[in-house]
């Protein structure tokens, strides 16, 4: 071959068994990902565990795809905002600044049950509070209180299959808990994307972000 295009041209004509073969040859020559070498494993290794990992972890871990697609492909379409990331361990995932004006994210996922999406009293779920348990004033700190985050952003993944899908709501306008009404309730319905009218939740992040700041 002349060139290496002749060569890429090469090897987009092979077929996918062909080219599962080319792979295959040069995989121990290149790094999928440096947490490859962060972990000392192959990529493989990875997805593997994750496959055989119990249904705690696996949530855990798309809330992460979640918060990862959001922060790389959903917030830089908020035109004219700024991001400015979260340091540290705080009660949200991004936060975007524009005219004196700051909007902090609260990112989830939509809730499965047993591999489907869940439905409670006739309408899709999101978990909103805390992964991890704990006490302060003895008081519990995993669910979220209200001015905690200011929009709560859902990927409907579980019922889209598309990463990219999410919905918005303002965070006061989440309903409270029974018991303390400063609390955030756990559970909050969340309309099907494909229906959702616009009124309370919107699809477009730069809509989402407009209500929230006219409050």
């Amino acid at each position: 071959m002349d060139s290496f295009d002749d060569l890429v041209r090469a090897v987009r004509s092979c077929t996918p068994e062909q080219k599962q073969r080319i792979f295959q040859e040069i995989r121990d020559s290149i790094l999928i990902h440096d947490l490859e070498r962060t972990f000392g494993v192959r990529a493989e290794v990875i997805l593997e565990a994750i496959s055989r990992a119990n249904d705690l972890t696996q949530r855990g871990i798309r809330g992460v795809i979640a918060e990862t697609v959001f922060v790389l492909d959903v917030l830089p379409t908020a035109t004219g905002w700024q991001s400015d990331p979260p340091v540290g361990d705080l009660s949200y995932d991004a936060c975007l600044h524009k005219d004196g004006r700051r909007v902090r994210i609260q990112v989830k996922t939509q809730r499965r049950k047993a591999g489907q999406p869940m439905v409670q009293r006739g309408s899709y779920v999101v978990e909103v509070q805390r992964t991890r348990t704990g006490q302060k004033d003895g008081e519990s700190t995993r669910p979220y209180r209200f001015g905690e985050f200011d929009l709560l952003a859902v990927c409907m993944w579980a019922s889209t299959k598309d990463w990219h899908s999410f919905l918005y709501v303002p965070a006061a306008q989440l309903l409270p808990d029974e018991r303390d009404k400063r609390i955030i309730k756990t559970f909050q319905p969340v309309p099907s994307y494909e229906d959702v009218d616009g009124d309370l939740w919107a699809k477009s992040l730069t809509t989402a972000l407009d209500r929230v700041t006219r409050t």
